[in-house]
């Protein structure tokens, strides 16, 4: 019975935020959602310490540093709907308990806005959250807040909260709540949510200046591990010696520093004084708008028919001079604009180009300069115009475009050429098309500087490697590509570390990389780092095909990424059209030698998974991927993220396997976050390059999957229909 009582605790507490989520819409007539401009000390919108009810503008991805005697706080938070607030915490608590002195530990939130604030009557808006909802719980609480705007430079907030926010000041107690569990770190704590002793609080913000905010609270946390209070505290490794604070009252101020900026200080109970640093950077509010690229040439309409009545008959298509020197000039002109003509096909009537987009970060831009180019250079005969994107040397989608309707909409919003448009799967067979000539095989090279990081070691919790990296490519014919990666080391924190306390020669010795009844697939990828000679991370040769319409294959061999080497495939379907994509990726791979480039240890697995994408028409992607990992653990991959029409991508992943959670180790299953920001947002150039990268909690062996470059869906989908349509704006462009 009890067991019985622990599920539906857990059932109802991880159920009430869904249910809010999904059932409570914001009211009728009230579409935009309370917009904050002060970061707390936790990295949300609020005040202080305690939070508000508002949220951030809609995709804000912001960074807040936060300091005090007490405590170091970075936080990283994604307004990844309207009005869902998430948030990831990487904090550092002194600790009289740790051998280091202190405990580095990270925790997530959530908040939702239900409620939209009634600016017309006295309607507040409303929300709930959830703090450090999992792991240990240093910092875990929830609450329910309203807030309300009293005049444009005044809001007011107060609401009820559980746990931290409830440390002292309680007025009530909804049960038991349970003390974090020393075994369950990673884990979503739903036994405690909204449990135990509920308090309220309660925040004022005063917009002294456009520039200047002035803040003041009353809240229910004491600080009773940070200050040594033994008897409040939940756990006695958190017990630290700052000064006990002398009340409930908190103080501060907040300054912008132009839109993207703050900069705040604050007074913790009249005692202990901290510094807020924040950033906020939204997709939408690029620095050029616009771009700084070069307009494109203009449509060129055809001449009178009497003007030229060989090029209006067809009759040049007779020419077998005609198509080498049309496909030239327009080669050389789609060159200059970061395109690759792969292939042609041309008669009198129907003219269709393969291109391949190396600049521009939304395909439909690549289309529509190609579109105008296409008119300058065919005969006037040609009217129906077939533009085919290619991925890694294979036809993924093709736009059929009249040529009257490029000429007659070239001055309207672009939403009407797409209606005028038709776009449908590539059909994989050559046809007619005609390769262009001493265009393959292809060599590509780059050097550049790399960083390589890593975070959230306890001991060390920044590590970085700064080095050269040189590229090369080379595709003998469309779809068979050679390429790799060499990277020499000039720089870092990082250095080869052996995992369990071992020395690096110790387990270089060992005949196993098991760890009890896991292999190490993941946890000594130190061993790994710190080479001082070249090495390479990277070495394939792959195959990308495309056997139907809707099917793609790709086979890649070779040291497929730092860690493993060996065979990957993998077939896609995905019909241009569909919002739906199935795949599936069998791999037999075998670990690298730490040392030796070209070596291999001991240790083999066969991985893979059947997956499932679905774009939703918000820019949203949901993934599903169920499968084998490579320790052998079986399980499954859920990641969502949303990307917006200039490229920008957030997403989140969680994977759970049948890896028991002592096996797997604290965390009990994988998660992470990625971010991916295109370098063109910030310069205002064209490009497809990106920065950005993976924040995963741990590095732990169970959910482990093979990073290997090139997967199918990634490499179809920006020719797909979902991004195709989401960049249409920019076809004109």
């Amino acid at each position: 019975m009890r067991a019985h009582s622990r599920l539906t605790r857990r059932l109802m507490a991880s159920t009430l935020p869904a249910a809010l989520l999904l059932l409570l819409p914001p009211a009728a007539g009230h579409t935009d959602p309370l917009i904050g401009k002060v970061m707390n000390s936790y990295g949300l919108p609020g005040a202080i310490d305690t939070p508000t009810a508002e949220m951030l503008p809609d995709a804000t991805l912001g960074a807040t540093i936060n300091y005090s005697d007490m405590s170091r706080r970075n936080t990283l938070v994604f307004q990844a709907l309207p009005r869902l607030t998430v948030a990831l915490r990487y904090a550092r608590i002194d600790s009289l308990q740790q051998n280091r002195g202190h405990i580095w530990d990270r925790s997530f939130d959530l908040r939702y806005q239900f409620l939209d604030e009634d600016t017309e009557g006295w309607r507040p808006a409303v929300a709930i959250g959830l703090q450090d909802f999992m792991g240990t719980g240093i910092y875990g609480a929830e609450y329910v807040v309203a807030t309300k705007t009293i005049n444009p430079r005044l809001r007011v907030s107060a609401g009820l909260g559980w746990g931290r926010l409830a440390s002292v000041g309680s007025i009530g107690n909804l049960g038991d709540r349970p003390g974090p569990d020393e075994n369950e770190g990673g884990k979503p704590n739903v036994d405690q949510w909204f449990r135990g002793d509920v308090a309220p609080f309660i925040n004022a913000t005063w917009m002294a200046t456009d520039k200047l905010s002035l803040m003041a609270e009353y809240s229910g946390d004491n600080y009773a591990c940070e200050t040594g209070d033994r008897d409040n505290c939940s756990r006695e490794a958190w017990v630290s010696d700052s000064d006990e604070l002398k009340n409930r009252i908190n103080l501060g101020f907040n300054y912008a520093i132009g839109q993207n900026y703050s900069i705040g200080g604050y007074v913790l109970g009249g005692k202990q004084f901290g510094l807020n640093l924040s950033v906020a950077m939204n997709p939408r509010q690029a620095a050029y708008p616009s771009g700084l690229e070069k307009a494109p040439a203009p449509v060129r309409p055809r001449v009178a028919q009497s003007a030229d009545p060989d090029g209006w008959s067809g009759a040049w298509s007779a020419d077998p001079t005609a198509q080498p020197a049309i496909q030239k000039a327009l080669g050389d002109a789609l060159a200059k604009e970061g395109q690759v003509l792969e292939s042609m096909a041309l008669d009198a009537n129907r003219a269709e180009v393969r291109i391949r987009n190396n600049r521009y970060i939304q395909q439909a831009e690549a289309v529509g300069r190609t579109a105008r180019l296409m008119t300058r250079a065919l005969p006037p005969s040609v009217e129906t115009l077939v533009i085919t994107s290619s991925a890694g040397g294979v036809p993924t989608s093709s736009v059929t475009l009249r040529r009257s309707d490029v000429e007659r909409l070239e001055n309207s919003e672009a939403g009407q050429i797409a209606q005028a448009s038709v776009m449908t799967s590539a059909d994989p067979r050559p046809g007619n098309l005609v390769l262009t000539p001493e265009l393959f095989p292809r060599f590509r090279w780059g050097l550049k500087p790399y960083v390589s990081t890593s975070m959230f070691d306890p001991d060390e919790p920044f590590r970085y490697e700064l080095g050269a990296e040189l590229t090369g490519e080379y595709e003998m014919t469309p779809g068979l590509i050679l390429s790799g990666t060499i990277r020499q080391r000039v720089l870092g924190s990082t250095k080869q570390e052996a995992p369990g306390g071992m020395s690096v020669e110790e387990y270089e010795a060992l005949d196993s990389d098991y760890d009890g009844n896991v292999p190490r697939v993941r946890s000594d990828g130190r061993m790994y780092a710190g080479n001082k000679s070249p090495t390479i991370p990277q070495l394939t040769l792959a195959w990308y095909a495309k056997p139907t319409p809707d099917v793609y294959t790709r086979v890649t061999v070779g040291l497929l990424e730092r860690t493993f080497g060996g065979v990957s495939t993998e077939v896609l379907w995905w019909p241009s059209n569909s919002s739906l994509a199935l795949g599936a990726e069998l791999d037999r791979v075998r670990k690298r030698d730490f040392r030796d480039v070209f070596g291999f240890r001991d240790y083999e697995v066969t991985t893979g998974h059947v997956s499932a994408y679905y774009e939703f028409s918000n820019g949203i992607t949901a993934q599903l991927d169920v499968g084998q990992y490579l320790a052998g653990d079986k399980g499954a991959t859920v990641t969502l993220s949303r990307e917006f029409a200039n490229g920008w991508r957030v997403g989140a992943w969680v994977t759970k396997t049948d890896m028991s959670a002592e096996d797997f180790g604290e965390g009990s299953f994988d998660k992470g976050i990625s971010v991916s920001i295109p370098l063109g947002w910030a310069t205002g150039q064209p490009s497809m390059r990106m920065v950005g990268g993976d924040v995963r909690s741990l590095s732990r062996d169970g959910g482990s999957k093979l990073r290997v470059n090139g997967r199918l869906y990634e490499k179809v989908r920006d020719s797909q229909s979902g991004q195709m349509y989401q960049g249409w704006g920019r076809f004109w462009r």
